[in-house]
Order: C-alpha cells, then sequence, then structure tokens
C-alpha cells in the first residue's frame, strides 16, 4: 500500500516532467518572534519525503530546527557577522580577526557554511602548517597576498600553537551556528588540529632572580637615573603585572596611608592601546598594602613627573578620565606594555644580569615572600591569584624544603630539644 503524504508534504513535476516531493515545515521563530517556514524540493519518494518532515519537527521540537537560509551563507561571511556581534574584550576581539582575515577567509572564507566539513579544516590547518606564517608587506593587517603581489607559497609554516589558536576561533563561531539552527552540527569538533609541541616546562623558577640579583638591579636603575626605576621598583614590592601597573594613576595610590588600588588594566589590540576597566578576575581589582621604601621611590617619581609636565606645558597628556598615569612617556602618555618590557630587558642586559622578563620581577617578589615566610594567603591576595591553590601551584619551588623544616621543627617541640 502506498504511503500517504504527511501534511505539508506535497507532489510536483519537475522541468523534466518527473513526479517529485516537496516538504513545507516551520522553522524556529525570527528574532522578532514571527513564524518564518522554508520548503525544501527534490524527494523522489512520498517516503523520503515524510522521513525528511518528521525529522525536521523533531529537530524543531529538540530546540535544533535549522535556519538552511543561513546555513548557505559564506563562512569568511558568517564569521565576520559573529564577530561584529561578539561581546569580548577588546584583545580578543583583535586576536579573533587577525584569525579570521588573516589565515581563515583568505583560504576557505569561500566555502558555504552548510558545506563546510571537518577534510576542509583538516586541509586549512596542513597548508597553514605549510605556509601560514605572513612575510613582507602582507604581514600588516588588512593587507593581502594579492594585494601586494606576494603569494602563500613564500611564507613558512605557522605554528602548532597559532594554528590551534585559528581552530578555537573556528570552533566557538561554529558552536554558535549550531546554537541558532544555521548548522546541525559543529564540523570543528571532527577536524584534527595540530597538537601543540610542549616546550621544556619553565616554571616561576626559572624567571626569577636571587634577592642579591633583584637588589643589583635595582640599585643599578637607580645610579643611572632611570625614568622607569619607581616602575621596576613598584613591581619588585608588590608583584603587580605589567599591565596593572602600567595603567595605575595618582587617584590610585593613597601614599599617606601606604597603599593602593589596581581598578584597570591597559594593553594594545589592533595596534591601539587599550584600557579595560575589568580586571582580570574577581580577585584582581584589589588593595594592597605599600612599604616605606616603595613610597618614598614613588614620592620621588612624582616631583619628577611634576617637573616633566611643567617642561611639556600644554602639550602634556592625561588619560581618557582626566586622571593622570602614574608611569607615563615625558609628554605624559602611556607606555605601550610592549615598549615597557624593550626598556626592561635594555636595562637588565646593561646590569650585566640573567635576562628574566618584566613578569619575573612579580614572581621574584612572590618568591622572595614566601621563603621569607609570609603566609600563602596574603601571598595569594596580594598578587591577585583566584585562590591560593594557583599560588601554590605555581610557586611550589619557593616552598622546597619547607617538609623537612617541619619534621625538625615538630620534633623538635616534642621532645624538648
Amino acid at each position: 500500500m502506498a504511503q500517504k503524504p504527511d501534511p505539508g508534504v506535497t507532489r510536483y513535476l519537475n522541468e523534466a516532467g518527473e513526479t517529485r516531493w516537496r516538504v513545507t515545515y516551520d522553522l524556529p521563530p525570527g528574532p522578532d518572534g514571527q513564524r518564518r517556514r522554508t520548503t525544501k524540493r527534490s524527494f523522489r519518494t512520498v517516503k523520503d519525503a515524510n522521513r525528511f518532515r518528521r525529522d525536521a519537527l523533531t529537530r524543531h521540537e529538540q530546540g535544533l530546527g535549522r535556519d538552511p537560509a543561513q546555513g548557505r551563507q559564506r563562512l569568511g561571511d558568517y564569521l565576520r557577522a559573529w564577530l561584529d556581534g561578539l561581546s569580548v574584550k577588546p584583545t580578543s576581539r583583535a586576536d579573533y580577526r587577525q584569525s579570521i582575515e588573516c589565515y581563515i577567509a583568505p583560504r576557505i572564507g569561500g566555502i558555504r557554511l552548510e558545506q563546510l566539513t571537518p577534510e576542509h579544516l583538516d586541509r586549512l590547518y596542513r597548508s597553514l602548517e605549510t605556509n601560514g606564517k605572513r612575510r613582507g608587506p602582507c604581514r600588516t593587517d588588512g593587507h593581502t597576498c594579492q594585494a601586494d603581489n606576494c603569494h602563500p607559497d613564500l611564507h613558512d609554516g605557522l605554528s602548532a600553537k597559532s594554528i590551534r589558536n585559528v581552530h578555537g576561533c573556528i570552533h566557538v563561531a561554529l558552536e554558535a551556528a549550531v546554537a541558532r539552527g544555521y548548522l546541525p552540527r559543529n564540523v570543528a569538533s571532527l577536524a584534527n588540529p595540530p597538537k601543540a609541541k610542549r616546550a621544556r616546562s619553565r616554571n616561576a623558577r626559572d624567571h626569577c632572580w636571587t634577592r642579591e640579583q633583584l637588589v643589583a638591579f635595582l640599585d643599578h636603575s637607580r645610579d643611572r637615573d632611570d625614568p622607569l626605576h619607581a616602575l621596576w621598583f613598584l613591581i619588585a614590592t608588590t608583584g603587580l603585572r605589567r599591565a596593572e601597573a602600567l595603567a595605575l594613576r595618582w587617584d590610585d595610590l593613597d601614599l599617606d596611608r601606604n597603599r593602593l588600588t589596581i581598578r584597570q588594566t591597559v594593553t594594545v589590540a589592533g595596534g591601539v592601546i587599550v584600557w579595560q576597566h575589568d580586571a582580570k578576575s574577581d580577585d584582581s581589582e584589589r588593595t594592597i598594602a605599600l612599604d616605606t621604601r616603595t613610597i618614598t621611590v614613588l614620592q620621588g617619581h612624582r616631583r619628577r613627573q611634576a617637573e616633566q609636565r611643567l617642561a611639556a606645558g600644554p602639550g602634556w597628556s592625561i588619560d581618557d578620565q582626566d586622571r593622570e598615569l602614574v608611569f607615563t612617556r615625558p609628554d605624559g602618555t602611556a607606555i605601550p606594555p610592549k615598549r615597557a618590557s624593550q626598556l626592561f630587558t635594555r636595562h637588565v642586559d646593561a646590569a650585566g644580569l640573567p635576562r628574566i622578563g618584566i613578569h619575573g620581577l612579580r614572581h621574584t617578589w612572590a618568591t622572595l615572600a614566601l621563603r621569607a615566610g609570609v603566609p600563602i594567603k596574603v601571598v595569594s591576595e596580594r598578587i591577585g591569584h583566584a585562590d591560593p591553590a594557583v599560588t601554590m601551584q605555581v610557586y611550589a619551588h619557593a616552598l622546597e624544603g619547607d617538609d623537612a623544616t617541619a619534621a625538625e621543627t615538630a620534633a623538635a617541640a616534642i621532645f624538648g630539644d
């Protein structure tokens, strides 16, 4: 007995005069809440059409209804629209945009969303491994190989870590497409990005100075009248992050009560300095005490800055909230984080000390504080860790030997030695 067509399943003749079946069914409501319908054609049998309709209704009931019209858009167009509507920090937006414009869109951006397969992504990742790194004029954001008379074959391979960042961008974007009903599944989950090579494990111990090395650096910086001596000194005595220290305003410091408050950070996104008024985590926004030596250094720095401002006259700059930054260029403008790191390395080399980054000053402070017996909870709170367990994991080297010390101390207490 012939199967009867379900509601919404109708017969028609194609251009060749052959009988075909079509299915009309509901899509998820649009953004305005209005009902939407679509039609799927070219089923050879009523049985196939009925099965498709029932599957579509099941997906709709489970919240998985699809919007085929959206699935037909090009991958590059979808990724740009997705990014435009995404609420993320400026740095994350810049990273996503670089992945889209430099690595994804030029190579597979023309593929329709619904036609994208894991194999497309695997081939993309392999090609990036071979010649993904941009060179010459096309390194500049917004430039392409075609515009600069370049060719990808002239490029070096992109690192596994960078390719995994590209994969992460695709995965997050396609996950949104699935949630919105544009796609039935996330094909990025089936792709095989390269595994990032595990570098030699380097913990905080590898980025630390000894107490003698730290003092030698600070003395060298002071003796050479380094304009950023106060910056190095502050990080070395508080464990602040680079982005936190460079974003400090004088309003954030209370030199009379010997304390400072972290309220914002500074970073660079797309070549532009960006102020982020939400801290890295809830624990990153904090108030910490300052020692008297650091207060003295900061007071001297403020006097020096006042002289610079007087010399600059109307050319002196203030931040976007009319509050002066603690650490600036000679004209009052913000110091880009990367520039601060370059200057720090220059002074480290001049002092003849082992190279560590600015973050190494933070590691050095935490390590020396723990070795001096400062409770790990206090250290964790001062450096803005969300959990003392994180501090314990990062700075375990600073506590080596504590077990033996505890054994001897406990035994002495028991036996009265």
